[in-house]
């Protein structure tokens, strides 16, 4: 059901036209076929003025999938990773997944230049962008073409 599920967001986005779309109310499925994954991790440690976690970037290799992990306080060296493998792997898609735990664990400015820095990986790869957040996430419509509420 889950694949179904994406293949109809899939559609939806296609009909679009759109090269980033934000899909609010979700979250991302674990091993998105044809990607270059940039999410959170599961846990955080908390430090005086908030949590810090790691990001982790995935993407599809001939065996399974490559995982590189990055300490929060090294975003950009963790979307210049998801660059690369978008540029090498040639996606379907890159994904920013969790938008609302990265917006809580480090900040709204940080949101912000991950859409913006993958949206433009995305683009020199020819693939979409695909946001995902929760609906708590009530920003990001502006740095989107199209939302979807699935």
């Amino acid at each position: 059901m889950a694949s179904e599920t994406m293949n109809q967001i899939r559609k939806r986005a296609d009909r679009t036209g759109a090269r980033t779309v934000l899909v609010r109310g979700r979250t991302a499925p674990p091993r998105p076929p044809a990607t270059v994954t940039v999410a959170p991790s599961v846990t955080a440690r908390v430090v005086p003025d908030r949590r810090r976690g790691s990001l982790l970037v995935t993407a599809e290799t001939r065996c399974g999938r490559t995982i590189r992990r990055y300490d929060g306080r090294d975003v950009g060296r963790a979307v210049d990773a998801a660059a690369t493998l978008a540029a090498e792997r040639e996606p379907r898609s890159v994904w920013l997944c969790g938008r609302a735990r990265v917006g809580s664990w480090w900040s709204g400015d940080v949101v912000a230049s991950l859409d913006r820095r993958l949206a433009a990986a995305a683009r020199r790869a020819d693939a979409r962008l695909v946001g995902w957040t929760t609906d708590e996430d009530g920003a990001a419509g502006d740095r989107y073409d199209v939302t979807l509420d699935p």
